[in-house]
């Protein structure tokens, strides 16, 4: 009967160290069963789930023009993602933390595959954008002509307030499935990685697979940019071009390719054993030992019930060292979320540089950094095995440092021209309603929503759009634009010059613009930010790695994803929802200019004071990182006695065992051994050592 059990054990035990998934089972498949193989192939797929959010990102402001939303709709709908994870994080990593993580982690891309699909249903479902062709003269310029005046509003304007519900309960249901998808992708395959190697690998193997997933968004941001140059309606022609207004690329196509993508690809982590083997030589010197311990206690950790769930929640609150490293990523999250919400806005307006120029050298410039920082946190750490309390108190200089930093930078800015028609503006709630036109282009009917900025010739003075400056005329020579017979240059250089020196009749001809912002000095100190900027989310990449160790480390084995969960629950009702209403309250307060649509009502800020939108961003991002600061502080004392590398008790006295078992002339004494007594021996640790 023993023997019987013993087999079965046996079997059991080898079944749960196969790769294969159904009918697509082999021993071929095995030599894929092991650390080095799964590390690629998360991070493989990871590369897609980042994907899935920057791609949402690049394209958001199409989807509100397709589907008429407003931006604090969108705003809205997004946030499905962190309500799926407040509601239910706890839930699948309680459960799922005791199941098959690699197939729940499978489950998890399926279902941000599905996500991405269900984003696109809207397109197809209620009809396909209908065909815009160009009007009778260019958005860019003036014209006074009564057979084609220009519209104050953007075409995709409306006074009807009833925005079609259909897209928007797809939009939430795409996020919110999403969220389910990362809950269950990001906390049980980072966990099940720990669980399958030394703990002091653990540190390398988190830098390289969070640098790894970083490349994601690129890919994202380069799909979108090539979807967006295609029109929405890819059957038809048009003779809009990617730079009009009425253009509508088509940002269904990126959602569907990842989506495809991440359905046809998720079974290769589903492949994966619930563990993996251990090496093969100590197995087989301990095989009757092995087959002896197997009979006394089950291997697999016991299923969990809802009735335990109160339990294992209390554990987790009243454990304080997981208390105050949650505590404080919440409020470092809180910072860095609002932070870099604004931040591509706080570039174009402190800097005067494009959209495309600040994201593709703040993109590049920090995922070079952060890179760099994670692979030399994780190989540092795992190297020199530095104790918790000097990884926390690292975070801690880190923290200050930066803190010193947004404080200098919040006065420290560089001048720029000023925007004609807003010198003497307002800002917060009495900034202006709207761009202001001038006796010189009060003629042109001007787009009001149409912010292209525009330069005068002699780089002095920026205009809202050539329109706003007067200019009739446009022609463009590859990336550079001159407007000419702009009569509110002409204007401005009499009115501020005449009096200095004296004008011949040319002077009095209209002058010219050129498209984009006047040159300023602002270049330099633009790359001087984006440099220290990056050189502090390289030096605080430690602290993305020394945190995760320390929740990994700070709860017992059976609680280590749903410490995680609740991580998760934590930085999403108290960071992710929250940090971006607030911020923008704050920043808002810097606005000199509303864009309003032609119902009257207030949308975006189209322009910012740059002094004051400086020192709010800035300041408040440091005042939110001092409380997180003081958290690390006081978690630096409470981690003192924390192991981060010490492996388990019974698994450690057993590797002399192990270094013996490759002696054959103790292999007999080894498989004749009496088995000691139950009580003293943890079970489970023994077995795992039997296989590592």
């Amino acid at each position: 009967m023993g023997k019987v059990k013993n087999k079965n054990k046996l079997e059991e035990d080898e079944k749960d160290t196969q790769c294969g998934l159904g009918p697509f089972q082999g021993k071929w498949l095995q030599g894929y069963a092991n650390k080095k193989s799964y590390l690629l192939t998360y991070s493989f797929l990871g590369l897609f789930q980042a994907m899935f959010f920057s791609y949402s990102i690049a394209t958001l402001t199409t989807l509100e023009k397709q589907f008429k939303l407003k931006s604090q709709t969108t705003g809205i709908l997004l946030s499905g993602n962190e309500v799926s994870q407040i509601l239910l994080s706890l839930v699948l990593t309680y459960f799922g933390g005791h199941g098959h993580r690699p197939r729940l982690a499978a489950l998890g891309v399926v279902f941000s595959g599905v996500a991405s699909i269900i984003v696109v249903v809207p397109h197809f479902v209620y009809g396909q954008f209908a065909t815009a062709t160009n009007v009778t003269r260019s958005f860019d310029v003036c014209s006074t002509s009564t057979d084609s005046v220009m519209p104050t509003m953007n075409p995709e304007d409306s006074c009807d307030e009833t925005a079609p519900i259909g897209p928007m309960i797809y939009i939430f249901m795409s996020q919110f499935v999403s969220g389910i998808g990362t809950t269950l992708f990001s906390i049980l395959g980072i966990t099940y990685l720990d669980d399958n190697v030394k703990r002091k690998q653990t540190p390398m193997l988190i830098g390289l697979m969070s640098s790894l997933r970083l490349i994601g968004p690129v890919f994202g941001y380069g799909l979108a940019a090539i979807c967006m140059r295609l029109y929405v309606n890819l059957s038809e022609t048009t003779t809009l071009k990617p730079r009009d207004p009425s253009w509508i690329g088509a940002w269904w196509l990126g959602f569907m390719i990842i989506g495809i993508i991440q359905i046809s690809t998720a079974w290769l982590l589903a492949c994966y054993p619930r563990r993996l083997p251990k090496k093969s030589t100590t197995a087989v010197g301990f095989m009757t030992i092995a087959a002896q311990k197997s009979t006394q206690q089950p291997n697999k950790p016991k299923e969990r019930t809802f009735k335990e769930f109160p339990a294992a929640l209390r554990r987790l609150l009243t454990n304080k060292i997981l208390i105050l490293n949650n505590c404080a990523g919440v409020f470092f999250v809180f910072a860095l979320s609002g932070y870099i919400t604004f931040l591509p806005k706080y570039m174009e307006t402190q800097f005067q540089q494009s959209s495309s120029m600040s994201g593709l050298v703040n993109g590049l410039t920090g995922i070079l950094f952060m890179c760099t920082g994670l692979l030399m946190a994780g190989y540092l750490i795992s190297k020199f095995k530095f104790h918790a309390w000097k990884l926390q108190v690292w975070d801690v200089i880190v923290g200050i440092i930066w803190i010193i930093i947004l404080v200098v930078f919040a006065f420290l800015g560089c001048d720029s021209k000023p925007i004609h028609g807003l010198e003497n503006a307002e800002n917060g709630s009495n900034a202006m309603l709207g761009i202001p036109t001038t006796s010189c282009n009060e003629e042109c009917n001007c787009q009001a929503n149409r912010f292209a900025p525009a330069c005068s010739e002699d780089g002095q003075v920026n205009f809202f759009s050539a329109c706003h400056a007067g200019c009739t005329s446009m022609n463009s020579t590859g990336d550079r634009t001159i407007f000419s017979d702009c009569s509110c240059i002409k204007e401005w250089i009499n009115t501020t010059q005449i009096s200095n020196s004296t004008l011949d009749s040319g002077a009095w001809y209209n002058g010219k613009a050129i498209g984009g912002y006047c040159p300023s000095n602002c270049f330099q100190m633009f790359l001087i930010y984006i440099s220290v900027m990056g050189i502090i989310k390289f030096l605080s990449s430690f602290g993305r790695v020394s945190n995760i160790l320390i929740t990994f480390r700070c709860v017992p084995q059976e609680d280590k994803s749903f410490a995680i969960g609740l991580g998760y629950l934590l930085t999403s009702l108290f960071a992710f929802i929250p940090a971006p209403i607030v911020y923008g309250a704050v920043i808002d307060q810097a606005c000199i200019l509303w864009r309003t649509d032609s119902c009257g009502v207030r949308g975006n800020c189209w322009i910012y004071d740059q002094e004051k939108m400086r020192l709010y961003l800035h300041l408040l991002t440091a005042g939110v990182i001092v409380i997180g600061v003081i958290f690390d502080f006081f978690t630096c004392f409470a981690v003192r006695n924390l192991d981060l590398y010490a492996e388990d008790p019974v698994e450690a006295g057993d590797n002399g065992m192990v270094a013996s078992a490759n002696n054959k002339e103790l292999q007999p004494m080894l498989t004749s051994r009496p088995l000691p007594p139950t009580n003293s021996i943890n079970e489970e640790g023994f077995i795992r050592t039997l296989e590592a």
